[in-house]
């Protein structure tokens, strides 16, 4: 991987477009718009190389249990940065982010089926039996506790 990629905290309005291009292809961008994408708890990262954004994802805050909870939404890594460890590191950025904050945390994702191994090899474990999207294609609810 390129060490010149940055790794920061983004505005929701910097990441719609990766997020419309690598995950709704041919939809209008506002498919790309999540309920809570605004809430002041929400937390968007993103990968940047030479000021151009590579890659992305979105922590929602959720209310599930005692561990503080997050849903992880809208992954996505520019088609030419695929498979090249960028989404790695960024979800690595992402979870130090919060076990800096909190003793205990919990990320959640419904991952799509193509992207189950690399979730699985980034410690998560899959919790559901496999489900359909309409539109977007079959899931598994995944996730990973740091305790």
């Amino acid at each position: 991987m390129d060490n010149s990629i940055q790794f920061r905290l983004v505005d929701v309005h910097e990441i719609l477009n990766l997020r419309a291009t690598e995950l709704r292809s041919g939809k209008p961008i506002d498919s790309a718009r999540f309920s809570g994408d605004n809430l002041s708890t929400t937390l968007h990262f993103g990968g940047f190389i030479e000021n151009q954004l590579i890659c992305c994802l979105t922590l929602l805050k959720q209310m599930e249990s005692e561990i503080p909870t997050w849903q992880l939404r809208g992954m996505a890594t520019a088609r030419s940065w695929q498979r090249k460890g960028v989404g790695r590191s960024l979800l690595h950025f992402a979870e130090n982010y919060l076990k800096k904050r909190y003793p205990q945390v919990k990320i959640w994702c419904n991952a799509r089926e193509i992207a189950v191994p690399f979730y699985i090899d980034m410690g998560y474990q899959i919790v559901s039996e496999p489900f359909m999207i309409e539109g977007i294609g079959i899931h598994h609810k995944m996730e990973k506790t740091y305790l």
